[in-house]
């Protein structure tokens, strides 16, 4: 079986969950499978991290500078070029495009597939994130496609209900994880409550930090870390005023930093509002990180019944979750050996070969 990638998400994104994907997916493909991803640059993390993946050239510096923007626009015109040669030159027996710009629909010949992670899009249509493809361009590579590929049960009951698309035409496969990291202890942080990932409007941050912020003056040697990008001004005149500037941290991290961060932290608290799937949960539990969550979107389909939920709307529900998780060892402790059980569900391997079963399904 000969599958063909397209260049789209590695020429959006640096990080993220959807790069992240696809790299594990294709560097776990069975060796009797051939492959093409349809790249010549990306400065994406993930895909820098397995050279042997595919010869490609980074030619973008990590440092911000004038004229960055155009380049990139530049970049992703030349890559989309490239996939559209690949495309083109019919040399495969299925596409799996990586995201949603429907560029290819008039040249491809060959059937395709379409992995949905999420539809954050028709739910908070104010997300800050700008998309690289319009909600009818999405809708038509979603109708398109010979299948569908759902990374959680919820995510396919989305594509039911909003979409309206057929059961039958979608499958779904859980994302996948390396394994348990051993935990580090390299640098003394303190006592620390952990926040990753973007803190737009629906990731539900703010709540969350008003909700916790009575602790965290109750407790001045408590801190609250979070991962990802630095806070803005207005993020920094919001806990100014709350009262807790001197105790919320901003950290941009890499991976191995990352497992360390999580196996220190007193808890790992994920209160968004609406997720396909959820990384950071499987991260926590793999670094014996207790995890208090949103007891919403796909969540308790993913954590089970390894992680302290909580009301993501109820400020005193989040607050009484992450108070008994770090105030009660012996429920944190369950949590933790509770999370590496629910782990043994996830792997790479597995969400590979569920997904040759589908490519083989619809050749």
């Amino acid at each position: 079986m000969k599958i063909l990638y397209d260049h789209q998400i590695f020429s959006i994104q640096k990080y993220g969950g959807v790069t992240r994907y696809f790299c594990e997916l294709i560097k776990n493909l069975p060796s009797q499978h051939q492959f093409n991803l349809a790249l010549l640059f990306s400065d994406n993390y993930y895909l820098n991290g397995n050279f042997d993946l595919i010869k490609k050239k980074n030619i973008l510096p990590d440092k911000d500078f004038k004229g960055k923007h155009f380049i990139k626009k530049k970049i992703y015109s030349i890559n989309e070029w490239y996939s559209k040669y690949c495309i083109s030159s019919d040399k495969f027996d299925l596409f799996h495009p990586t995201f949603y710009n429907s560029y290819f629909l008039k040249l491809l010949k060959k059937p395709y597939i379409i992995t949905v992670h999420d539809l954050i899009i028709f739910k908070h249509r104010n997300v800050s994130e700008k998309p690289d493809f319009t909600i009818s361009q999405m809708i038509n590579v979603i109708n398109h496609a010979s299948h569908l590929i759902a990374i959680s049960e919820n995510t396919k009951k989305d594509l039911i209900d909003i979409l309206k698309v057929n059961p039958d035409k979608i499958d779904v496969i859980y994302h996948g994880y390396n394994g348990i990291i051993s935990k580090k202890n390299t640098q003394n942080r303190g006592r620390y409550i952990l926040f990753v990932g973007r803190r737009g409007e629906y990731k539900n941050f703010k709540t969350f930090v008003q909700a916790i912020s009575q602790l965290l003056k109750r407790e001045k040697e408590l801190k609250l870390i979070c991962v990802g990008d630095h806070f803005d001004s207005e993020e920094m005149i919001f806990l100014t005023e709350l009262g807790i500037s001197n105790q919320v941290v901003a950290l941009t991290i890499g991976d191995d930093e990352l497992n360390e961060i999580y196996s220190n932290a007193l808890v790992f608290v994920f209160p968004s509002l609406y997720e396909g799937f959820g990384m950071p949960i499987l991260e926590s539990f793999a670094n014996n990180c207790p995890v208090c969550l949103s007891n919403t979107s796909c969540f308790p389909e993913i954590a089970g019944s390894a992680g302290a939920y909580f009301d993501p709307y109820d400020k005193e529900s989040i607050l009484a979750a992450v108070e008994k998780v770090i105030y009660d060892n012996v429920y944190a402790e369950e949590l933790t050996r509770a999370g590496q059980n629910r782990l043994m569900n996830y792997s790479w391997t597995k969400t590979v070969d569920e997904t040759l079963k589908t490519y083989s399904k619809v050749l």
